[in-house]
């Protein structure tokens, strides 16, 4: 990893629909962290989408991102990362590595870090996703080693109105989704997708569930860029 005059410079590859998580990444970091963003085409919240997304976008977002030279690059969408599990997953960091010329950090690996560092192995999940992909959410969480209590998904097809999410929004779904006695032996709950507004609902949401840890796509990769940065900050 590169840094100059304790900075950190980070790569940032998010669906062309995504309105959140370039939002959430200048808010949450610190000034010393540079952000780039680069945009990988996807019209609509689906597999098929995402797939074309991966297959014919992706390479050339990561050409974007190499010119500014970042040094760690993350793959900013949960689903798309767990559409074919964890290998799948780790197969795009590789790329991602290879292309920018950088660490890659993908949703999937830095929630391995959060649940890790907090203890979590009995989760409770909810996406903001049509089936088949809140599925291979589920899946790949599972193939980690983790155990799925409960998992619900809200059907929501279009990327724009899932960025449009509030967070009462959120909640009921949670209150719809998984019940208090499984909220009470989970470990953490976990509310996937990189576009849901979750970080900024997350007040709202803590007060709703007290005492229910609360992990969300854009917060885990977040504090796998921080944890990174105070590396840096104390080597310097």
């Amino acid at each position: 990893m590169t840094s100059q005059n304790n900075m950190l410079r980070v790569g940032l590859l998010v669906p062309s629909s995504n309105m959140t998580m370039e939002m959430d990444f200048h808010r949450e970091l610190p000034e010393e962290i540079e952000i780039a963003t680069s945009r990988m085409f996807l019209p609509e919240t689906t597999k098929t989408a995402e797939m074309v997304m991966i297959e014919k976008w992706l390479h050339r977002a990561n050409l974007d991102l190499s010119t500014v030279k970042p040094d760690i690059t993350v793959f900013g969408c949960t689903s798309g990362g767990a559409l074919f599990g964890q290998d799948h997953d780790r197969e795009i960091m590789r790329q991602i590595e290879r292309e920018t010329g950088s660490e890659a950090i993908s949703i999937l690996s830095a929630l391995s870090e959060e649940f890790a560092l907090i203890g979590a192995k009995k989760l409770a999940v909810i996406t903001p996703y049509v089936q088949n992909l809140t599925d291979a959410v589920g899946a790949s969480l599972g193939e980690d080693g983790y155990e799925i209590l409960a998992i619900g998904g809200m059907g929501i097809t279009d990327n724009l109105e899932i960025g449009g999410q509030e967070a009462k929004n959120i909640i009921s779904f949670i209150d719809k989704t998984v019940n208090s006695t499984t909220l009470k032996e989970a470990d953490c709950l976990f509310i996937s997708c990189t576009n849901l507004p979750a970080v900024r609902a997350l007040p709202e949401i803590r007060n709703r569930f007290p005492g229910v840890p609360i992990m969300t796509s854009n917060l885990a990769v977040l504090n796998a860029v921080r944890r990174r940065f105070d590396k840096i900050q104390l080597s310097a």
